[in-house]
């Protein structure tokens, strides 16, 4: 797969992307505790090619012992909204495997703030993507004005889904061959 031409940020939701990466997150939601605990209230509320842009409110789960946001919340919104962000420029129901993730906490955020979470696609190719994620406190206004930045951070998946996979099939009926 070659460069994508990505929506920027700002870029107004694409219906069609945004069903499809609603659609994706219906079906990985419920095969995951960290899911089901951490991100049962998330609203996917923008998606376009390469992009999205989510909201989540702040509560008791999301706390560490300080009652600030917990780095282990920053971790799983950088690893979700990149698989979603993949999502939403490829087109296809998978989202990768995680290789690599880096985040970097620059501020804090507490019980009752809501966060405006986004995470694009810098590239994907045949075998990696290459992702980036931000997460505000506030939503962004529609005078573009963008809440202060909590968190930062990049995430590299193994997009191995592209490639061809060798089935042997007609196993026990003499001759294998592959599919």
């Amino acid at each position: 797969m070659a460069d994508l031409p990505l929506a920027p940020q700002g870029a107004p939701s694409d219906p069609s992307i945004l069903a499809h990466v609603q659609s994706v997150w219906a079906r990985i939601r419920p095969n995951s505790a960290i899911y089901a605990i951490l991100l049962s209230d998330i609203r996917i509320v923008s998606a376009a090619r390469g992009r999205i842009v989510a909201h989540l409110t702040l509560a008791d789960v999301h706390l560490n012992s300080k009652r600030i946001l917990h780095g282990a919340v920053s971790g799983t919104l950088c690893d979700w909204a990149g698989g979603l962000a993949i999502a939403a420029a490829t087109g296809l129901d998978k989202t990768g495997v995680s290789t690599d993730m880096h985040v970097s906490y620059v501020s804090t955020a507490k019980e009752g703030d809501v966060l405006e979470i986004e995470a694009w696609v810098s590239k994907a190719g045949r075998s990696l993507g290459f992702t980036g994620f931000e997460v505000r406190r506030g939503v962004t206004g529609d005078d573009g004005v963008r809440g202060p930045v909590v968190a930062t951070g990049s995430h590299t998946k193994y997009l191995n889904f592209y490639q061809a996979r060798a089935v042997v099939v007609g196993e026990g009926e003499g001759e294998g061959k592959m599919a």
